[in-house]
């Protein structure tokens, strides 16, 4: 399963020259291959010279830490750079993890480097998850990371869908979950969801599994009794969002959504269909709503039929593509008459591109331009008017 490590980049070593001043005050002798006196100066000078610890943050470890050589933290170190941890994530693990300085660089933290790699987590990824989290290297490989790694291959069905969840969360890898998570799963399996819905929970919202018993019982229990049907992944996204959603904050954002123009109807298909529509911000519900109503011209109950385009950018996305087909209109390329559908927000940007803007570059040359804010409508003839629906 794993690799064999090639070569190891070297790393600058501490020198007595390297160590602040004050340290010398607790020196009694001097020696060129080891650090002189006490074992605290020992470890701050190494945190700070080596690890990139500010002296205040070194003096803290310190106290948790205690380096008798540099021999074996240097090999940690190395192995760390193999890796390619940047200064600033090495200084960040140790500093959560000061233990990792003491650990084997061959025995123990190699095989699960190695492992993470091996199941598909971007080397150039791993580094910053890690050191943001570094406990999961902490843990034993045989005794907990494979059996766990097979179980939830077991429930995701693929090296990459395992990776997700350790991306999503790296404490997944930690010592709570094997105990939470089985009887968690149980639950979802009594409610009879399918397989991949609960392989969707897993891999979207992993944390969501790690949840007290009762408490996730208790949210699956509101959900089903919102109306949702369990054999679509719909129920883990509404899971995901009114699980941990207070009554509060749903009727608020009800509210918002009245206001914007939606029947009671209008509530109920929209939540049904894409409950994730209830994570949005007031700020972005308003401001896309008047959009797609005021300016592009649907109806609000045409928006709550498709109410997953609420989650798309206004001025990034869909704003730009509403300029585009005035344009075309404008220059008579497109038919007034053309109705424009939820489909100009949701297709993907290649095939935008494609239909929009690369089959009439012969035409009007600036409309990847205009599409993109480098050119304004005035600059090609146009009167702002065009825009007026």
């Amino acid at each position: 399963m794993y690799a064999i490590i090639r070569s190891r980049s070297q790393i600058r070593v501490p020198t007595t020259q390297d160590a602040p001043q004050f340290l010398a005050l607790f020196s009694s002798r001097k020696s060129s291959s080891n650090f002189s006196g006490s074992d605290a100066t020992f470890t701050i000078s190494y945190l700070t010279n080596s690890c990139g610890l500010p002296l205040k943050d070194a003096v803290s470890v310190s106290k948790k830490l205690c380096l008798k050589s540099r021999e074996n933290s240097d090999a940690v170190l190395q192995l760390l750079n193999k890796y390619e941890f940047t200064n600033a994530q090495i200084s960040r693990l140790v500093k959560k993890w000061p233990r990792v300085l003491q650990s084997s660089a061959d025995k123990t933290l190699w095989p699960k480097l190695e492992f993470f790699v091996s199941i598909g987590v971007p080397p150039a990824v791993l580094p910053r998850k890690l050191s943001e989290y570094p406990f999961p290297l902490g843990r034993s490989l045989e005794n907990y990371f494979i059996p766990w790694y097979k179980y939830l291959k077991r429930i995701v069905e693929s090296d990459k869908n395992v990776a997700a969840v350790f991306l999503r969360s790296p404490m997944a890898f930690t010592h709570g979950w094997p105990k939470r998570v089985p009887s968690n799963i149980a639950i979802l399996r009594e409610q009879r969801l399918p397989k991949y819905s609960i392989a969707s929970l897993l891999v979207k919202k992993p944390s969501m599994l790690i949840l007290k018993k009762e408490l996730f019982s208790a949210y699956v229990d509101r959900v089903v009794e919102m109306g949702f049907h369990r054999s679509r992944v719909v129920f883990v996204d509404a899971l995901q969002v009114f699980g941990k959603m207070s009554e509060s904050t749903v009727r608020h954002k009800m509210d918002v959504y009245r206001r914007c123009g939606w029947s009671e109807s209008d509530l109920s298909s929209a939540f049904l269909k894409y409950p994730l529509c209830m994570k949005l911000s007031q700020k972005k519900i308003r401001a896309n709503m008047d959009f797609l109503v005021d300016e592009v011209g649907f109806k609000a109950a045409d928006v709550a039929q498709r109410p997953g385009v609420l989650d798309f950018n206004v001025e990034k996305r869909m704003r730009p593509r509403w300029i585009v087909t005035r344009v075309l209109k404008a220059k008579g390329l497109m038919k007034e008459s053309t109705r424009i559908t939820f489909n100009l927000f949701r297709m993907s940007e290649a095939m935008f591109l494609r239909r929009y803007i690369f089959d009439h570059e012969e035409e009007i040359p600036q409309l990847l331009d205009i599409y993109r804010g480098k050119l304004s409508l005035s600059e090609i003839g146009l009167d702002e008017n065009v825009m007026t629906n």
